[in-house]
C-alpha cells in the first residue's frame, strides 16, 4: 500500500513538473465575424497549449448589436472580440477596450501602416490591433472603351473624377431608346456609404469631422464638401451616368456588362479572376481624384481588441498579438478572412508571391501599392455610429434628387444633435 502511495506521488510530481501535461488551460471566447478562423485557431493553440479559444462566429450587423449589449452590460465574455475600426473611439470612450500599448514592441507598431495605428488608438492610446485593411480602386470592362473611342487607362494611372465623369457620360448607352440606359458609365461600389464617398472631399482638402471629433458644423456643409456632393448629385441627376434607385451591389451588374466603371474594393480582383463564365475583359486603375486637390483613397478595415472586463487578461493579450503581427499576422491573411493585411512586411509579399506574376492576379499588386499611398480613415469620433447613419441617409437623398446644400445643412443639424450627448 505504502508502495502504491509513492509511485502515486511520484507520478503527481512528474505531472505537475510537465507542461503540457498538467496545465491549466484557459478558454478566450473570440466574437468574430463568419470569416474561416480554424487554421489561425489551430496554430495559436498548437503554440500556446494552455489556451483554448472558442470562437462566436455572427453576422455583420449581429456582431454590433452583441458587441453593444455585452460590453454595455459589463460582460466578463466575449475576451476578444473583431472591431470594426472607426467604432474603436466610441468603445474606448464608454471604456469597453483593453489599452494593448503594453503589448507591442516598437518595432511591430512601426510594421502597421500609420493610418491603421492611427484608426485604432483614441487620445494617442491603442485600443484596437490592426489584423486587415483596404484600399480602392477603379474597375472597368474594356468593351465599353472600345465601343466609345477611348483608351483604358492602365493599372498604374490615376484618372482625375473630372475625367470620369466625362469618359461616363461617353459610355452610358439607351440600346433600346426608351430613355432609360441599359448600360451605365460608373457607379460606386458603396453608393451611399461613407466609407467610399469620404474621399471626394478630402481630396479637395475637407476635413470628415472637426478636429475635436464632435464638431460637423461648417466641416460636412464646407466649399469642399458641398463641391464634391454637387459632383456626386450630378452623376446621378445631371449627367445620368449611374442609376438611382434602391441601394445594390455594382459588381454583380458590372459582371452581365450594364456597368461599364465602378470604383471598388480589391476583393473583386480574385472574385473576376475566379469567374470562369465572365464574359467581359476587365481592368484595373489607380483611385481617381480631383484635378484641383490631391488623391485621397479610402482606408480601413478590421481589428481585434480586448475586452476591458476579460478575467483572461495575459491569454486574450496573448493572441491578439498573434493574430496581429509576424507569421500570425501571415496566416490571417493566407487562411483567414483574405483581406489585405495592415503590416508592411506581410504587405510586401504582393510583390514577391509568384501567384501575383500574371493578370488579373497582378492587379493586386497595384492594390497592395495603393493601400500604402494616400490612405484616409474614416472619421475618428465616438459618436460614429450616428455620424455613418445619418449620412447615409443623407447620400441616397442626394443621389436621388435632393438639393445638395439643404441636404447637408440637415445632416449638420442631425449629426450636432447626436453628439450633443458626448460633450
Amino acid at each position: 500500500m505504502q508502495k502504491k502511495a509513492a509511485l502515486l506521488l511520484v507520478l503527481l510530481l512528474l505531472l505537475a513538473a510537465a507542461p503540457g501535461l498538467a496545465q491549466d488551460v484557459t478558454t478566450l471566447t473570440w466574437l468574430t465575424l463568419d470569416w474561416p478562423v480554424d487554421a489561425i485557431i489551430e496554430e495559436f493553440e498548437a503554440r500556446n497549449p494552455d489556451i483554448k479559444i472558442e470562437a462566436e462566429q455572427i453576422g455583420f450587423n449581429d456582431l454590433f448589436a452583441q458587441i453593444q449589449v455585452r460590453l454595455g452590460a459589463g460582460s466578463a465574455v466575449p475576451d476578444v472580440i473583431a472591431v470594426d475600426v472607426p467604432l474603436v473611439s466610441g468603445y474606448a470612450f464608454r471604456n469597453w477596450l483593453l489599452p494593448l500599448d503594453p503589448v507591442f514592441t516598437g518595432d511591430e507598431v512601426e510594421d502597421w501602416l500609420p493610418a491603421a495605428v492611427n484608426a485604432g488608438s483614441y487620445e494617442g492610446t491603442l485600443y484596437a490591433a490592426p489584423i486587415s485593411t483596404s484600399t480602392q480602386l477603379l474597375f472597368y470592362n474594356k468593351a465599353c472603351f472600345d465601343r466609345a473611342g477611348l483608351m483604358p487607362p492602365g493599372a498604374d494611372d490615376r484618372l482625375t473624377w473630372e475625367e470620369i465623369a466625362e469618359i461616363a457620360q461617353a459610355m452610358t448607352f439607351d440600346d433600346d431608346g426608351d430613355g432609360t440606359p441599359d448600360v451605365w458609365g460608373f457607379i460606386w461600389e458603396q453608393m451611399v456609404r461613407i466609407y467610399q464617398l469620404q474621399a471626394l472631399p478630402e481630396s479637395l482638402g475637407g476635413a470628415a469631422i472637426g478636429d475635436d471629433g464632435l464638431e460637423v458644423d461648417g466641416v460636412i456643409n464646407s466649399e469642399e464638401w458641398i463641391e464634391a456632393y454637387t459632383y456626386y448629385y450630378n452623376m446621378f441627376n445631371v449627367w445620368n451616368a449611374a442609376p438611382q434607385g434602391e441601394e445594390f451591389w455594382p459588381a454583380d451588374i458590372f459582371e452581365t456588362g450594364n456597368i461599364c466603371m465602378f470604383v471598388g474594393g480589391p476583393w473583386n480582383i480574385p472574385r473576376f479572376a475566379n469567374n470562369a463564365d465572365l464574359q467581359i475583359e476587365w481592368g484595373v486603375s489607380r483611385h481617381p481624384y480631383f484635378a484641383d486637390g490631391e488623391p485621397a483613397t479610402p482606408t480601413g478595415s478590421w481589428h481585434i481588441g480586448v475586452n476591458a472586463n476579460t478575467e483572461n487578461v495575459e491569454a486574450a493579450t496573448r493572441f491578439v498579438h498573434f493574430i496581429s503581427t509576424g507569421e500570425g499576422a501571415e496566416l490571417w491573411w493566407r487562411k483567414g478572412s483574405g483581406d489585405f493585411p495592415a503590416q508592411q512586411s506581410v504587405l510586401a509579399l504582393f510583390a514577391t508571391e509568384q501567384e501575383f506574376d500574371e493578370l488579373p492576379m497582378s492587379y493586386m499588386r497595384t492594390a497592395a501599392d495603393e493601400a500604402t499611398v494616400n490612405p484616409r480613415p474614416r472619421a475618428v469620433t465616438v459618436g460614429f455610429l450616428e455620424y455613418e447613419q445619418i449620412l447615409q441617409n443623407t447620400f441616397q437623398d442626394i443621389r436621388n434628387g435632393a438639393d445638395v446644400e439643404e441636404s447637408l445643412n440637415l445632416a449638420v443639424q442631425r449629426i450636432s444633435s447626436e453628439m450633443a450627448k458626448y460633450r
